[in-house]
C-alpha cells in the first residue's frame, strides 16, 4: 500500500507538469505569466505553506526527538551542500550550469513529496517531524539557494536579491512565525488557518505547471541526451540518501531519526529549483530539465529506498 502510495503521488506531479505543457501549447501560459507566478510562490503561497505545515501539538515528551532532529538536519543539509560543492568540480561544470546542478543537489523537494511519501511510510508522526526536518531547509532555501543563484554574476544580486534585508524575507518570516506556533502550543482559529491551508496547497500545482510551461519550449530528447543531468540525477537520488544512511548509522542514529533523513535526502530535485532559476535568470531550462528527470527516475528509486528502510 505505502509503495502505491508513493507511486501515485509521484504520477500526480506529472500530471500537473503536462497540465502546464498543455497550458503552453494552448499560449495560456507565457514567460511574463511564468515569472510572475514564481514570484507569487516564493513570496507568498509558500510562506503560507510553510506556516500551515507547522500547526502540530507540542509536547514535552517529543522536545528531545524534535531538537535531535533538527541537528540531524543540519547535518544533512551540510552534507548535500558539501557534495553539491564537490560534484561540479568532479564533472567539470562551470557557470550557470553549476549553479542548476548545485541547487539541484542541495535541495530536494521535500513539501512537494516528501509529507506524503512520509505520511505513508510513518504516518502522522512521519509528517510531525519531516515538518521539523524541514525547519533548515527553509533558511538555507533563503540563504545558501539564493547565494548560489547568484554569486559571481554581475549585477543580479543587486537587481534581485537584497543582503541586508535577508531576516525579513517572506520565507525566514514564515519559519519564525510557524515554528513559534509550533513551540508555544497555539493553534490558529479556523478561518485562518483554513484561509493559509487553501494558499499553501496551491504552491504544488502552480509549480508544476511553471515547470511544464518551461518543458514545452524544450524538446523532450533533449531532456534525456543534457550532458551530465543524468550524473547529477543518480547522485540526487541515489549517492546522497545512501551516504546520509551510512553516516548517520555511524553516529548510531536509528527509527525515525535516520528513517526520515534517508527518506527526504533521496526525494527529487526541488520544485523551487526552477522557480528560483526563473526568478533569477538562470538556465531555467535546464532547472526545468532537472526537476523533471529527477522527478521520473524517482519513480524507481523511491520505492527501493523504501523497500531498504
Amino acid at each position: 500500500m505505502a509503495l502505491l502510495t508513493v507511486f501515485n503521488e509521484i504520477s500526480i506531479l506529472f500530471l500537473l507538469i503536462l497540465a502546464g505543457f498543455i497550458a503552453r501549447k494552448m499560449n495560456l501560459l507565457g514567460d511574463e505569466i511564468n515569472k510572475g507566478i514564481s514570484v507569487l510562490v516564493l513570496q507568498f503561497t509558500l510562506p503560507a505553506l510553510i506556516i500551515k505545515s507547522m500547526q502540530f501539538s507540542f509536547t514535552r515528551e517529543v522536545m528531545l526527538g524534535s531538537i535531535h532532529m533538527i541537528l540531524v538536519s543540519i547535518i544533512v543539509h551540510g552534507l548535500a551542500i558539501a557534495i553539491a560543492i564537490i560534484t561540479p568540480r568532479i564533472l567539470k561544470v562551470e557557470g550557470d550550469r553549476k549553479r542548476i546542478f548545485q541547487f539541484t543537489l542541495v535541495f530536494s523537494n521535500v513539501g512537494y513529496m516528501g509529507y506524503p511519501v512520509l505520511d505513508a511510510i510513518y504516518g502522522e508522526i512521519g509528517v510531525f517531524y519531516g515538518a521539523l526536518f524541514n525547519i533548515p531547509f527553509n533558511f538555507l532555501l533563503w540563504t545558501v539557494g539564493v547565494i548560489i543563484m547568484t554569486q559571481g554574476r554581475s549585477g543580479v544580486t543587486e537587481a534581485k536579491f537584497n543582503y541586508k534585508r535577508l531576516a525579513f524575507n517572506p520565507g525566514i518570516i514564515s519559519v519564525f512565525i510557524g515554528f513559534s506556533l509550533f513551540l508555544f502550543s497555539i493553534e490558529l482559529p479556523y478561518v485562518i488557518f483554513r484561509t493559509l491551508d487553501l494558499l499553501g496547497n496551491t504552491t504544488t500545482p502552480l509549480s508544476m505547471l511553471v515547470i511544464g510551461a518551461m518543458l514545452a519550449e524544450i524538446s523532450l530528447r533533449e531532456i534525456f541526451i543534457e550532458e551530465k543531468l543524468l550524473s547529477i540525477s543518480i547522485i540526487r537520488l541515489a549517492v546522497i540518501p545512501l551516504v546520509t544512511f551510512a553516516l548517520l548509522k555511524f553516529f548510531g542514529a536509528s527509527g525515525l531519526l535516520i528513517g526520515i533523513p534517508v527518506v527526504i535526502s533521496g526525494m527529487p530535485a526541488a520544485a523551487n529549483t526552477a522557480v528560483f532559476a526563473t526568478m533569477f535568470d538562470v538556465e531555467p531550462h535546464l532547472a526545468s530539465k532537472a526537476v523533471f528527470n529527477t522527478t521520473l527516475l524517482s519513480m524507481i528509486s523511491i520505492p527501493l529506498l523504501t523497500m531498504l528502510l
